[in-house]
């Protein structure tokens, strides 16, 4: 990231904005098809996929914080 002296903060840049935005991608799609067998309506297994995605996302941003911590 050019000749700035120090540590680079391509790293921190990834942990922050790629990998909780790759959980939430894979997570959905996990939850989608693991609740595709257990519920019928489409309309809920899609919110309850949605809002189970973003608790892993949630969960993932926390333990991504304490670690850099």
């Amino acid at each position: 990231m050019g000749d700035s002296p120090g540590p680079s903060v391509a790293l921190k840049a990834i942990l922050a904005f790629l990998l909780p935005l790759m959980v939430f991608i894979v997570s959905l799609a996990v939850f989608e098809r693991v609740l595709d067998g257990a519920i019928t309506t489409e309309q809920v297994q899609t919110v309850l996929s949605f809002v189970l995605a973003l608790l892993a996302t949630f969960i993932c941003v926390l333990i991504t914080r304490v670690i850099n911590k």
